[in-house]
């Protein structure tokens, strides 16, 4: 019975020993997968930005109207910024792809059923 709780007690060991690594290895392959990610989106925006470090650089109001999706709020937080200040944030979002001038038109062009010509 001794024998057999040792043998227990050891495979519990290398168990957990295993667990580690393979925690290390996982956080190791994330950190990889981060950095790809910003790659890709980079490769992914219409001006090359990189769209989360142009959001992280807006002013806290224009982060919030973005984070609730709110394009009153959005309005509301360009309107308090000087001109140059609102024209040089806008054209980083457009260039990032967090903001499609004419994205809502689009949108709703989507939602309609396809049309088709039957003479």
């Amino acid at each position: 019975m001794a024998q057999l709780e040792k043998e227990t007690e050891n495979f519990a060991a290398k168990i957990q020993a295993r667990a580690l690594v393979k925690l290390k290895e996982a956080e190791e392959e994330e950190d990889e997968e981060r950095e790809m990610t910003k790659e890709e989106r980079m490769a992914m925006a219409p001006g090359g930005l990189d769209p989360v470090e142009v959001f992280e650089t807006l002013p806290e109001v224009m982060q919030e109207a973005f984070e609730s999706k709110d394009i009153s709020a959005l309005q509301k937080a360009v309107a308090t910024l000087s001109d140059e200040d609102a024209k040089y944030h806008m054209k980083r979002c457009e260039d990032s792809g967090l903001w499609v001038p004419g994205g809502a038109e689009e949108e709703e062009e989507d939602d309609l059923p396809p049309t088709f010509d039957i003479e």
